[in-house]
């Protein structure tokens, strides 16, 4: 799924877009799309969709994207026609862009045609997309023409207009197109920055709905909350344990664990708006540092920028504060101390175990005055005096919010609502401005868990395998009403004559069977070893090998900054004809060598065979020796060769006065 930065960046650059061309320079001109290999083989022989080159749609185009069972066409239906009617072009329709919405999951485009009707289009972002809007020239000088196989990247759809090309980029065509003349009808999940109130009624909402099924709510909570539709849009694979890093939760926590606590859940809603909040407010001057025109752009050190904003993904350690290391130290005393126990079970007493939670990771959501979690994450008195001592406005006391109406309905068991903090620790909330490095204080290893095939990165431990959640009991199935016709009576049985049957004692009414207790067995969850750690990094990854990791800086369809003779160099794709040979044979090598060098046998140096391999890749790029970038001075193949050295006459003129033994080690 589509994380909440990525996706809230991808709509910050159609935004800009609109926001920075004069209004009517953004008329659709033409839709422009990759072919599946299916639709490559359906087109004419030598068209630019069998050639696998990216083509423009036409008003009968049949074109599908989307998950397999519920695919979705590219072309606006309202706008298509039938393929015996005559075709007409998008551009007499006026199709002109008027509006963008953020979503978590999503890009929200607003259109307007020549007649005034609005025509929504939901870019759902399903897997690995990016949008970019090349300027013309780089579209059809560049994109155009290069294969969808060697660019590095497919077009899901691409919007042309006057001067610029809006394309939603990926690395597999997975994405879907909703079109619709009203927006109440797509996607609806709300912003939790933006729509916090909303977010908060849809998490109380899912939280009751799931208590009433039956189940004992045993599954890992972190995997339930990614893959669920309904709540916490945008959390993805690095996403979630990002947030249960802020919040303080361990990584096996259980769903009841999590949401059968008040604190737990207050933690988890607060630390996604403060990561929403965030990525609003920081996240764009950040990724306009890397804009060529309306183009992102970066070069290798650069792909690594985003992961300095996160705490643990993918990270070989992570910053903290003393308290957090001190909580820490806490929390694995209670494992070592208990490590002897055949089977204890997770309940939080005087002696813990408690939960490694840093108030900083969350502030954003502790300073809010509309609607603050504080009293539900500490308690009502400990919350009043927190606030007092940091100087927070007495708004921020109140507790009138959708999650603290909710708890208060609830009956739960105090062993099962505990709030799982130390509240000893938190004798201050925020750390002083004046204290330098408070929040870099510590900066312990991070670990790497396995769970449901997914990679889970995090500084607190798992709880150990010794361990248990508390038992609850499943909840009764509600009564239903039996429409059955009745049963017939029994037969009689005739006797003997003059004999009196003996009537039997009438049965007392069955006990009800009480709710059976049962002991949650959680989803297993695995340590990986060093070794996978390691080749897990992100700083691994981006430096020895060619995938691609997380965050809007390090996506396939990024463009990449090269070094030029004379300056720096773009190339908006691989394989970029207007790049000389010698750049791409560089790049190529490049990759190779990375290779050699995650095997540690750097020094063994690149064999024929995979030379041979980059100079049969470099011969079918199709350099355009007439462009600009060719006309430029930059070196050539040819001109790199090793040129011969000579002693410069300064250090002919040195040796001259030195000894005839120091003359020798010169030379």
């Amino acid at each position: 799924m589509p994380e909440f930065s990525e996706a809230l960046v991808s709509a910050l650059l159609c935004l800009f877009l609109l926001n920075s061309v004069p209004p009517e320079s953004l008329v659709v001109q033409n839709l422009w799309a990759d072919a599946t290999l299916a639709e490559s083989s359906s087109h004419p022989e030598g068209s630019r969709a069998s050639l696998g080159h990216v083509f423009t749609l036409d008003s009968d185009s049949t074109a599908l994207r989307g998950s397999s069972d519920s695919q979705t066409p590219l072309y606006p239906p309202a706008l298509s026609t039938d393929p015996n009617d005559p075709l007409v072009p998008i551009i007499q329709h006026g199709l002109k862009l008027v509006g963008v919405e953020t979503h978590p999951r999503n890009v929200i485009l607003k259109f307007q045609d020549k007649d005034s009707k609005v025509h929504w289009c939901q870019v759902q972002l399903l897997k690995h997309t990016v949008a970019q809007a090349f300027a013309k020239k780089d579209w059809e000088e560049a994109v155009c023409k290069v294969d969808r196989t060697d660019r590095g990247f497919k077009v899901g759809l691409a919007f042309e207009f006057k001067d610029y090309v809006l394309a939603f980029l990926t690395l597999d065509l997975l994405i879907q197109f909703y079109w619709s003349p009203n927006r109440a009808s797509l996607a609806s999940q709300p912003d939790v920055y933006l729509d916090f109130p909303r977010f908060l009624e849809d998490v109380v909402k899912w939280i009751a709905d799931r208590r009433n099924v039956q189940s004992n709510r045993s599954g890992n909570a972190m995997t339930l909350v990614r893959t669920s539709t309904e709540i916490f849009a945008g959390g993805g694979v690095y996403t979630m344990p990002e947030l249960w890093h802020m919040a303080g939760l361990a990584p096996n926590l259980t769903e009841a664990e999590v949401f059968d606590s008040p604190s737990r859940t207050a933690r988890l809603c607060a630390a996604y708006y403060h990561f929403a909040k965030e990525a609003h407010t920081t996240l764009w001057p950040l990724i306009k540092r890397f804009l060529v025109g309306f183009v992102i752009c970066v070069d290798e050190k650069d792909r690594l920028l985003y992961s300095e904003r996160l705490h643990v993904h993918g990270k070989d350690r992570s910053y903290v504060t003393a308290r957090f290391r001190d909580l820490l130290s806490d929390l694995q005393g209670v494992f070592q101390a208990r490590s002897e126990e055949s089977l204890w079970i997770r309940q939080c007493d005087d002696s813990g175990p408690f939960d490694v939670f840093e108030p900083e990771f969350i502030r954003h959501a502790l300073e809010s005055e509309e609607f603050n979690l504080g009293s539900l994450i500490f308690g009502a008195e400990h919350w009043e005096n927190l606030c007092a001592s940091a100087g927070l406005p007495a708004a921020c006391v109140s507790s009138r919010n959708p999650l603290a109406r909710y708890y208060a309905s609830l009956s739960l068991p105090p062993v099962m609502s505990a709030s799982w903090l130390n509240l000893g620790r938190y004798t201050y909330l925020f750390h002083s401005p004046e204290t330098k490095n408070a929040l870099r204080a510590s900066h312990p290893l991070t670990q790497l868990y396995r769970i449901s095939k997914s990679d889970i990165w995090s500084v607190i431990p798992a709880f150990p395998d010794n361990s248990a959640p508390i038992p609850r009991a499943r909840p009764p199935k509600p009564p239903t009403e039996d429409v059955s016709p009745p049963p017939p009576p029994p037969p009689v049985k005739r006797g003997k004559p003059g004999k009196q049957k003996r009537q039997s004692r009438p049965r007392a009414p069955p006990k009800p069977k009480a709710a059976p207790v049962l002991i949650p067995k959680p989803t297993p969850i695995h340590l990986c070893d060093s070794s996978v750690r390691e080749r897990t990094l992100l700083t691994y990854i981006i430096k020895y090998t060619q995938d691609f990791t997380v965050g809007p800086l390090d996506y396939c369809g990024i463009a990449r900054r090269i070094k030029g003779r004379g300056g720096d160099l773009i190339m908006y794709c691989k394989g970029d004809p207007r790049l000389q040979t010698f750049y791409h044979r560089r790049h190529a090598l490049s990759v190779a060598t990375a290779k050699l060098k995650s095997k540690g046998e750097e020094k063994k140096g690149l064999s024929a065979k995979v030379v041979a391999g980059v100079e049969r890749k470099v011969v079918k790029i199709k350099v355009d020796v007439s462009s600009d970038a060719q006309k430029e001075n930059k070196p050539t193949s040819d001109s790199c060769a090793l040129k011969k050295r000579r002693r410069s006459a300064d250090r002919d003129l040195t040796v001259v006065v030195l000894s005839p033994r120091k003359r020798r080690k010169i030379a």
